[in-house]
């Protein structure tokens, strides 16, 4: 699962003017280049991150790559649009409920269509942690939060339809997950098996919202980036789990692991690739859809059951008219 192997697609040649776009975890990884690579197709694009300030030097450092990579072949890997980026920081706390919907409220009051919406942060090995919520950490962040978010973003997201995309950007650990009904949050099990469980719930999720967004002009996808050395392994700045980063850096100086520029390229390929426009329900690698590897992930009983354990957990925060927009509930 080298580099070229992403590396075969391209990044599609459209112009993105007129879109808007939310990339969560936007200040770095996969997420920068991402967000980066929106913006300089022409898209107006939303960093959602928690911090303000590693986001702004995010921002401050697409510009320059930009003014750099503008009209120099040498040192850009597609045709870009956007005579200048027009990117915006707006704060988001994953681990937090309240700041979530916070963040939706500020971007409803732009009275704005939203063309794509990527739900790509996330985190590994944060230890045994419940969010303020009360929620396993990893469970929320990864999975929960951005759950909630997607919902409350549905009209947003049909006003700029069709072919509006939700993209939620998975992990192939999702294989290694197993089905606990009593143990939904993967509570007191190994720190691997937490980050798995929640990219299995994102895939399930793929297909039950699919299915509930029928004839709405949205379609929703989820992926495996491919194995990228990114900032999930570390916490606050400090490298954790030490197993995994020598893991890391192995298979890094083995030259298997892709840049995060070739790792966003199956992120973007599911939100703007034409040949997926009126597509939905499909999980992609290398950019391109892909067989999955765990029956869970396609089982209906146990989609219908993460649905509602997902609503339940969210109460407080969901209400039929929330949910107005999907065809079935």
């Amino acid at each position: 699962m080298g580099t070229t192997l992403a590396s075969q697609r391209a990044v599609p040649d459209v112009d993105l003017s007129q879109k808007t776009a939310i990339v969560t975890g936007a200040n770095t990884g996969i997420g920068y280049d991402t967000a980066k690579t929106f913006a300089q197709l022409g898209a107006k694009v939303i960093v959602a991150c928690r911090s303000e300030s590693k986001a702004k030097e995010a921002i401050e450092r697409m510009h320059k790559e930009h003014k750099e990579e503008k009209g120099n072949e040498k040192k850009t890997k597609f045709k870009i649009k956007a005579n200048e980026l027009d990117i915006e920081f707006m704060a988001l706390d994953l681990s937090s409920l309240e700041s979530t919907m916070d963040f939706v409220k500020a971007f409803k009051a732009k009275k704005i269509p939203l063309h794509i919406l990527v739900c790509n942060a996330g985190m590994a090995y944060g230890g045994e942690v419940k969010t303020a919520d009360g929620f396993e950490i990893h469970f929320q962040v990864n999975y929960l939060s951005h759950f909630l978010m997607t919902l409350h973003l549905l009209p947003e997201l049909k006003s700029a339809g069709p072919n509006a995309k939700i993209v939620l950007v998975s992990s192939m650990a999702y294989r290694g997950a197993r089905w606990q009904e009593d143990n939904m949050q993967a509570v007191n099990r190994d720190q691997l098996s937490k980050y798995g469980f929640t990219k299995l719930y994102q895939i399930m999720e793929m297909f039950t919202l699919a299915d509930k967004l029928k004839g709405s002009g949205i379609d929703v996808f989820s992926l495996h980036p491919g194995f990228v050395d990114t900032d999930i392994t570390k916490k606050d700045g400090q490298q954790i789990a030490w197993l995994m980063r020598v893991l890391v850096s192995v298979i890094t100086y083995m030259g298997l692991a892709r840049t995060t520029f070739d790792g966003a390229l199956t992120s973007i390929h599911a939100a703007i690739n034409p040949e997926f426009d009126g597509k939905t329900a499909i999980y992609l690698e290398n950019s391109k859809p892909a067989t999955l590897q765990n029956p869970l992930a396609t089982d209906k009983e146990k989609q219908a059951f993460l649905w509602k354990y997902s609503l339940d957990c969210l109460k407080d925060y969901v209400t039929e008219d929330t949910l107005k927009d999907l065809t079935s509930q």
